[in-house]
C-alpha cells in the first residue's frame, strides 16, 4: 500500500503510478523499481517533474519501455494509487512509514526490537488491544465527532462549523516566537472572514521541537484544557502569554495557574498532566511532522474534499480564496 504526501514530496505521487506501472509488467519488476526509486531519491524528489528519471529506470531495469511509458503518461495507475491512499486515510494512516504486522501496526523508523515484538506477538496469534470504535459510514478522521464536541473523528480540536467548504489544518508550537505571530497578528483576521462566516473549519495538531520539553508540555496543558472544554482558552493564553513561560526549564506552576485562571478543576487538569493520554496525543502529532519532514511550525495544509496540501504562511489567503472559488 501506497500514501505519498505530495504536499511535502511534490514527486512521490507520481513515483507511486511509475512503482504500479512497473507491476503490470510482473511483479518482480514492482520490486525492482520500489528498490530503484528509494535508492535514487536524490536523483528526482526534488525535480518539477521527474518523469523522464523513472522512465530512464525502467529502462535500466529492463521492463517493456514503451509499455511503460504509455502507462505513466496515461496516467493508467492513478485510480489504484488514489484507492490506497484513501484506504491508508480512512484507516487513521497518518504518517510513513507504517507496518501491520497482520493486526499489529508498527509506525514509523523504529527499531528491529520493535518489529521483532511485533512478529512475535503475530506468531503467538495474539492481537492487539481493541482498536477506537470504527468510523460511521461516509466518516473520515477529519470529520466532526458528535460525542466529543469541539474534535474530529481523528482526536483533534477543532473550531468553525461542520459544514465549512474548506478545512485548515494548522500544526503549532506554542513556543515558537513565528507561530505566535501568526496566531496573534494574522489569523484573527482571517479567522473573522472566513471562519465567522461559515466558510472554513481550523483544526489543529502540535509540533513542538522535542528538544523543547517545555514547548511539548504546553501542548500537553492545551490537550488537558480540552478534556474541560477549555482548549481554546487555554490555546490563546499559551501564546499571548509566551513570553511569561517559554524559557523556563519548568514551567508546570505556570501552566497550573492559567489553568486556575480559567476556573478548570485543578485536580482533573493535574492528574490529566501525570496521564499518558494527553502526551500520546501530542507525541502522535509530532510523529506525523518527524516522520514527513515537516518545517519548523506553524505548518498549515489546507483541504477541499479529498483535494489539498501544504501552503505556505504568506499564502494562507490566496489559497483558501482559491478553494473557495473552485
Amino acid at each position: 500500500m501506497q500514501s505519498p504526501l505530495e504536499s511535502i514530496h511534490p514527486q512521490a505521487r507520481k513515483a507511486g503510478e511509475a512503482s504500479l506501472c512497473a507491476a503490470r509488467q510482473g511483479i518482480e519488476f514492482f520490486w525492482s523499481i520500489h528498490d530503484r526509486l528509494f535508492a535514487g531519491t536524490g536523483d528526482w524528489s526534488g525535480l518539477g517533474t521527474a518523469t523522464d528519471v523513472f522512465k530512464g529506470y525502467a529502462s535500466e531495469l529492463g521492463l517493456d519501455l514503451a509499455r511503460f511509458s504509455a502507462c505513466l503518461d496515461a496516467g493508467e495507475t492513478t485510480a489504484e494509487l488514489n484507492t490506497q491512499i484513501q484506504y491508508a486515510y480512512t484507516n487513521g494512516v497518518s504518517g510513513v512509514p507504517y507496518f501491520l504486522v497482520n493486526d499489529w501496526p508498527v509506525s514509523g523508523a523504529q527499531a528491529y526490537s520493535v518489529f521483532q515484538s511485533a512478529i512475535e506477538k503475530a506468531l503467538a496469534g495474539e492481537h492487539p488491544p481493541p482498536t477506537p470504535t470504527p468510523l460511521p459510514e461516509g466518516k473520515s478522521w477529519l470529520d466532526v465527532n458528535p460525542d466529543k464536541p469541539g474534535y474530529t473523528y481523528g482526536g483533534d480540536a477543532y473550531r468553525g462549523e461542520e459544514t465549512a467548504q474548506v478545512v485548515v489544518f494548522q500544526f503549532i508550537d506554542f513556543a515558537s516566537a513565528d507561530n505566535r505571530t501568526v496566531v496573534v497578528e494574522t489569523w484573527p483576521e482571517l479567522e473573522k472572514q472566513y471562519l465567522e462566516s461559515g466558510k472554513v473549519r481550523l483544526v489543529i495538531k502540535h509540533l513542538p521541537l522535542a528538544s523543547q520539553p517545555t514547548a511539548v508540555l504546553a501542548s500537553e496543558v492545551a490537550e488537558c484544557a480540552g478534556q474541560q472544554n477549555a482548549f481554546w482558552p487555554m490555546y490563546g493564553l499559551l501564546f499571548q502569554s509566551q513570553s511569561e513561560w517559554s524559557s523556563l526549564e519548568d514551567a508546570t506552576a505556570v501552566f497550573k495557574r492559567f489553568a486556575s485562571e480559567l476556573k478548570l478543576n485543578d485536580a482533573a487538569f493535574a492528574a490529566c498532566l501525570q496521564d499518558d493520554e494527553a502526551r500520546a496525543k501530542v507525541e502522535s502529532d509530532m510523529d506525523i511532522g518527524v516522520q514527513n519532514g515537516f518545517p519548523a511550525a506553524p505548518v498549515f495544509f489546507i483541504f477541499k474534499g479529498d483535494e489539498g496540501g501544504y501552503v505556505q504562511t504568506d499564502q494562507l489567503r490566496t489559497a483558501i480564496d482559491e478553494f473557495l472559488t473552485e
